[in-house]
């Protein structure tokens, strides 16, 4: 009975130990294998098909678990949701995918895609500005940084001509004047019309007073730079520099109210010059421009300040002029004298 019990109780003891053994086997396995394991990160997926340009909503998105490897920052992580609703959908999104950062435009995808600037600034387009164009004068690429404020001058030297159009010989012939047409009296001129008729070019003119901003400065590759066709009509002077120089080579992206997005392509291709100007801060309201005669008024106007200011008038007092001495009479020869 003794021997049977302490054979049992031996055979407990090494199931005991089998045991012991095992487990601590099967934690060691465990925890290798989830040692060896990249860590998971919680990003953001789509709960459905979210189509390009539909609004994000907070029932269009759930969390989901990935591991965290090199390709972990393309993903928005589930902490910055609320920088994701609002956004829309830029590419389409398959439902269980996780939201790429270039996916959506939404504070959470600044950085990464430029149209994401837009999400902040409705009303607004992404305009391209090639400094490489020939009527453009800009410091150098270098000077400029995203975020700086940029003010654009457009100076006009002639006002373009318009065609010339065929007289036919019939418009030659001139009406005989019948006594309504002549007793009609002529228009009188309008108050300020002539001031008015003055502000046709040549004039500079701040396109934005309020100045545009600087999204991002990119490179213009060379390739992209056409040679001029001869017989073209218009041809973009942007396209045809005259002198390739690669280290001029940069394109501005700015933020331009897409009001004023058509006036700057016209200016682009028709100025004769397209000043930049770094602003620190800009002016509101519009800009009346500044006119030749406006140039020809205030030099008048700074000559006419100028030469009062140095004239100075001369009070010259009256110099009274001493009376002649009168000289002695000589004496005169009486007849007969010796």
């Amino acid at each position: 009975m003794l021997q049977r019990l302490r054979d049992s109780g031996l055979n407990l003891m090494v199931l005991l130990v089998s045991l012991l053994v095992f487990l601590a086997s099967f934690g060691g396995l465990s925890y290798f294998a989830e040692s060896s394991r990249p860590p998971r990160l919680s990003v953001l997926a789509a709960t459905r098909n979210l189509a390009m340009g539909e609004v994000i909503a907070p029932g269009d998105l759930v969390e989901k678990s990935v591991y965290q490897d090199e390709n972990a920052s393309l993903y928005i992580p589930a902490t910055e949701k609320a920088r994701v609703l609002g956004g829309v959908a830029a590419l389409p999104v398959s439902a269980g995918q996780p939201l790429f950062r270039s996916a959506v435009l939404a504070p959470a995808g600044e950085g990464v895609r430029l149209s994401a600037a837009l999400a902040d600034h409705p009303g607004h387009s992404l305009f391209p500005l090639p400094l490489s164009a020939q009527n453009v004068i800009a410091p150098d690429a270098s000077s400029f940084i995203p975020g700086d404020l940029v003010g654009i001058t457009v100076v006009i030297a002639a006002r373009p001509q318009a065609p010339a159009t065929p007289i036919s010989p019939a418009s030659l012939a001139f009406p005989a004047l019948t006594p309504e047409a002549s007793s009609t009296p002529t228009p009188e001129a309008q108050p300020g019309q002539g001031a008015l008729e003055r502000t046709f070019p040549p004039l500079a003119k701040d396109l934005f007073p309020q100045g545009v901003r600087v999204i991002a400065v990119q490179g213009l590759p060379s390739e992209a730079i056409q040679e001029p066709s001869d017989g073209a009509g218009f041809t973009s002077v942007a396209a045809a520099p005259a002198v390739i120089d690669l280290a001029r080579e940069k394109t501005l992206i700015l933020l331009v109210p897409d009001e004023g997005r058509e006036a700057l392509a016209l200016a682009l291709e028709q100025s004769d010059r397209l000043i930049l100007s770094l602003l620190s801060k800009g002016e509101p309201g519009a800009s009346p421009g500044f006119t030749y005669w406006d140039f020809e008024e205030l030099f008048r106007a700074d000559r006419e300040q100028s030469l009062s200011a140095t004239e100075m008038p001369l009070e010259v007092e009256p110099s009274q002029t001493p009376s002649p001495t009168p000289l002695p009479a000589e004496p005169t020869a009486t007849p007969g004298g010796g």
